[in-house]
């Protein structure tokens, strides 16, 4: 069931999960905010701001919004949907996007959105494209991949995977940003699979939020296809003095 089932909804959509969006060769993408009115099947863009990738997301997202909001004339009340591109992507990015739309939602009484980052780069792809994969969060020989049959449509839930299973995903085109591994552009180069940039568009956020449902913004959380960083180095740690309090 649609979650934006009024006749017109104020909805603003909040973009900043990928560092890749910063790239020289970002094109299009435009990380940033916008505020948008649902009105039954469309999305009418009233305002758009975006973020200057050359600085700090956490000194600029806020402001972002409160010029996007400025400029579409409205007040926080009257926003009635927060909806966040929610991973995955950066670890640090992707938390602030969501922990943002977490407290604005909690502040206004909007309802919460959240929606898989890949499905927003999907919702940009050619139509044309029969199937395709979008790989994200790329780190080291692995990357979080979801295949789709066409954009709006994927195929099954994504998972991290090597270079060896692109074979069996059985697509011609896959979306993936600067940080795709070594292996995975020979594997693709071998197997004529096209590779090209993703798009990450605040806009198409928007313009996809009526296929989620809404969550409780207290139970809001990111999308992280593997345990952060810092949580792994704190395990092993963790694990390491145990063992040596043991011998």
């Amino acid at each position: 069931m649609s979650v934006l089932s009024t006749p017109s909804t104020h909805i603003l959509a909040i973009e900043v999960s990928n560092p890749s969006a910063s790239s020289p060769e970002a094109g299009s993408m435009r990380p940033g905010v916008v505020v948008a009115l649902r009105e039954n099947n469309s999305c009418r863009l009233l305002a758009r701001e975006d973020i200057d990738p050359a600085r700090a997301h956490d000194d600029l997202l806020m402001v972002a919004i409160d010029r996007a909001m400025r400029t579409a004339g409205l007040t926080p009340r009257q926003i009635g949907f927060v909806a966040v591109s929610a991973g995955p992507g950066g670890y640090t990015a992707v938390r602030l996007a969501v922990t943002t739309a977490k407290l604005i939602a909690e502040a206004t009484g909007a309802a919460c959105i959240a929606i898989p980052t890949s499905d927003c780069v999907a919702h940009r792809v050619d139509n044309s494209l029969a199937r395709f994969a979008v790989a994200l969060a790329s780190k080291g020989t692995t990357s979080y991949v979801t295949v789709y049959d066409n954009p709006a449509t994927p195929r099954s839930p994504g998972a991290v995977i090597d270079a060896d299973a692109l074979a069996a995903l059985g697509v011609r085109t896959m979306i993936a940003d600067r940080f795709l591994s070594a292996s995975f552009k020979v594997a693709a180069e071998l197997q004529g699979i096209s590779i090209i940039p993703p798009v990450f568009d605040a806009l198409a956020c928007a313009e996809i939020a009526h296929r989620y449902p809404s969550v409780d913004p207290l139970l809001l959380a990111p999308l992280y296809p593997r345990e952060p960083e810092a949580v792994t180095k704190w395990r092993e740690l963790k694990e390491k003095r145990a063992s040596l309090g043991n011998a």
